[in-house]
């Protein structure tokens, strides 16, 4: 179990309180979900847990042992570590990336091998196609995929995630959310996840701790947060987040889109608006299937009708 004992974290540089007076505990083999704003103090929380950040005073512990009498190394060996922007060395292969922590701990050349075939075969990356491949000649969301298979491949007792998915369009960030949450249910890990999409905290989270400027506003199951908001902040937080997830049946419904002579199609009217959002930085235009299989266009023209429509 991982706790945190009137934990602050203090600034001199601009005397600002990063955590303020933190105590929570997460239990082994949890998937534990550390949600809230910009600035809330959900990184800086993960980050003390592997030392990356130093606590100003308050306690962490580790099974119940302080973890400044870890050794700094051996301790962080022993955790998984994924980031946002990846990280994977360019110039090594995708094998090697994903046993750097392996070979730090001296295990045999078969075993790493294995250990890379066995990962990449549970990540749906086909271990012959990818093992020497270089990390330039994946797409983002399989160079996240190596990412995660990297932080397990030393079989951790804890996987750290920081916002793992949020540079992640649509479709790659759901595949790899219903990844994690697979390979949490087969592996005796505890998830510590950091987002800042109550949405995400909900889908993926057993338990849900929610952080405004250093506080720990709400920690709970998600039917307790959903369903029993501790205060404003908490409920806002949660129903603001709800508005931007209206299905695209609505767009489809009125008209603020063409209907196109197509099979495939990129999402569904059961979708969200804000994955519509998101596809659409990066491409021209969406295909959306209806429920009655009909495939409709939909463009940024399209989205900015709805949302002033919608804003009336």
């Amino acid at each position: 179990m991982i706790e945190f004992k009137n934990v602050y974290k203090k600034y001199e540089n601009n005397n600002n309180t990063a955590i303020n007076d933190l105590n929570l505990q997460i239990k082994d083999g949890d998937f534990f979900v550390l949600v809230g704003p910009s600035g809330s103090g959900k990184t800086t929380t993960l980050k003390m847990i592997n030392r990356l950040i130093k606590q100003t005073s308050g306690e962490i512990t580790i099974d119940g042992k302080n973890i400044d009498d870890f050794n700094l190394q051996e301790m962080r060996l022993q955790m998984g570590y994924v980031l946002q922007n990846i990280a994977l060395f360019p110039n090594m292969t995708i094998e090697d990336n994903i046993t750097i922590q392996p070979e730090s701990l001296k295990w045999s050349k078969e075993k790493r091998h294995q250990v890379a075939w066995d990962l990449l075969e549970k990540v749906g990356l086909d271990p012959d196609k990818y093992a020497k491949r270089l990390p330039n000649e994946l797409s983002g969301g399989e160079q996240q995929r190596v990412g995660i298979v990297r932080a397990l491949a030393s079989n951790p007792k804890i996987v750290l995630m920081d916002e793992p998915f949020s540079a992640l369009d649509p479709i790659s960030r759901n595949q790899l959310q219903e990844l994690v949450l697979k390979l949490h249910a087969e592996m005796n890990m505890t998830f510590v996840f950091v987002t800042h999409d109550m949405n995400e905290a909900v889908r993926l989270g057993n338990t849900i701790a929610i952080m405004r400027l250093g506080h720990l506003e709400q920690i709970g199951t998600r039917d307790e947060i959903v369903h029993n908001p501790k205060n404003n902040f908490v409920n806002g937080f949660f129903k603001n987040q709800q508005n931007d997830d209206k299905k695209l049946k609505l767009i489809i419904d009125s008209q603020d889109c063409q209907q196109v002579d197509r099979q495939q199609a990129d999402l569904s009217e059961e979708d969200n608006v804000s994955d519509l959002a998101g596809l659409l930085k990066i491409q021209d235009f969406v295909l959306v299937k209806s429920s009655d299989e009909r495939v409709w266009k939909l463009t940024t023209q399209s989205l900015l009708n709805y949302l002033a429509r919608d804003g009336e």
